[in-house]
Order: C-alpha cells, then structure tokens, then sequence
C-alpha cells in the first residue's frame, strides 16, 4: 500500500513539475517566465526533484528497500531543496509581487514541495539516515548561491534587465552586502544567505529525525506482530 502511494506521489511530482516549468517557459512577462525561467532556484529544484523521483521509481522496481546511503541522501537533499522554494514563496516573494498564486506558481512552488514531503515521510520506514546526513541539505542552496553570483558577475538577465533571480541575493541593492535598510530588501544578501542557510538546517534535521522516528516506530511494530 505504501510502495502505491509513494508511486502515486511521485507521479503527481513529476507531472506538476514538468507542466509547471512548461508554463513558466512559456510566460511572456512577470516574474520567472520564458526560458529565463530555467535560472531560478524554483525551476531547477522542481526538475531536480522529478528526474530523482524517476530514478527512485525504477530503484523501487528493483529492491524492496533503499538499502543505499547514496539513495536516502540524495532523497533528503532534493526534498529539503524543493521544501525551501516552497517556503521562501510562501513567505518571503508571495507578498511581494501582484499576482503569486498563478498555475505554474502553484504548481512549482505548493504542488510539488507538498507531494514530495509527503513522499519522504510515506518512504521513512524504508530509508536510513544517520543523525548527521541532513548537514547534505546545505549544498543545493549553497551551489545556487554560487550559480546566482555568477550571474551578477556576468550580468545574466534573470528577470527583464535584471542580474539577479531573487531581491534577497542582489548584491547591489541600497542594503549592500552586509547592511541593512527600512524597505526592501531590508538587509543585504549575506544576512538572507545566512537565514535561509539556518532555515535549510533546521529542515533537514527536523526531516531526518522524522524518517529516523518513523522508521523506529515501524520497526517496534514489526517486532510486536
């Protein structure tokens, strides 16, 4: 029953994921459309998280567990990188920009960060995480920092003339790097990176206890019956 709903989950992922970049690529105007779209952390999260879960689908084809490190890493990572987009829109861009809750936003941004923490705790009694593995989450954030800095430098259009994805990883703005100002964006990048970068921490540790306690508790009851 559980195998059925992971794979029900992890179609619904893969479809929302799929159709949501295609929409968002054929936007015209507003934020994130058009093959620029392909530069935010958004899209690139959502197909990071439906190519694995096309990976995990066949795994679960050929073994009856995740018996492989690798495998409950990677899972943990993607879903801590998709749950982060998820949020990030919710909170901090949703209230910034006119019209948020579009087809393609929702999909991108509620669709698949729901299904895909669904997926991982429907999957815990199968997985296995050491208590230090959620320190993995930092590195898809931390290479997009890298990536979206790369951008600035090489003034990459992200959105219209703009040389930057998000306000919150401009390095140019009235808040300079380390600074802090009234409107937005309230304080320069460093202090939003170091925020999101806690806020990723705090995700993976709080996933990786529940698969841990889950899995725990499955086991009790297997020993029971």
């Amino acid at each position: 029953m559980k195998k059925i709903l992971s794979l029900l989950l992890k179609c619904i992922t893969i479809i929302a994921a799929c159709y949501g970049t295609y929409l968002s690529i054929l936007g015209k105007n507003g934020f994130m459309s058009n093959w620029n779209a392909l530069l935010f952390f958004t899209i690139q999260s959502n197909l990071w998280i439906a190519c694995w879960f096309i990976v995990e689908g066949i795994v679960m084809f050929k073994k009856d567990k995740y018996d492989s490190r690798l495998v409950n890493i990677l899972k943990l990572m993607f879903t801590v990188a998709i749950s982060l987009t998820g949020i990030v829109f919710v909170v901090v861009l949703a209230p910034t920009l006119p019209n948020p809750y579009t087809t393609n936003n929702v999909l991108t941004h509620v669709v698949v960060p729901l299904c895909a923490v669904l997926d991982l705790f429907v999957c815990a009694d199968r997985m296995n995480l050491r208590k230090t593995d959620f320190l993995f989450s930092v590195i898809p954030p931390i290479y997009y920092v890298i990536f979206s800095a790369i951008g600035y430098i090489n003034h990459w259009h992200f959105v219209g003339e703009l040389n930057y994805p998000y306000f919150f990883l401009n390095w140019g703005s009235p808040a300079g790097a380390i600074g802090f100002t009234k409107d937005s964006p309230w304080m320069g990048p460093v202090w939003w990176i170091l925020l999101l970068a806690c806020a990723v921490v705090c995700m993976g540790l709080v996933y990786t206890m529940i698969v841990n306690l889950i899995k725990k508790l499955s086991g009790q009851k297997k020993k029971r019956g």
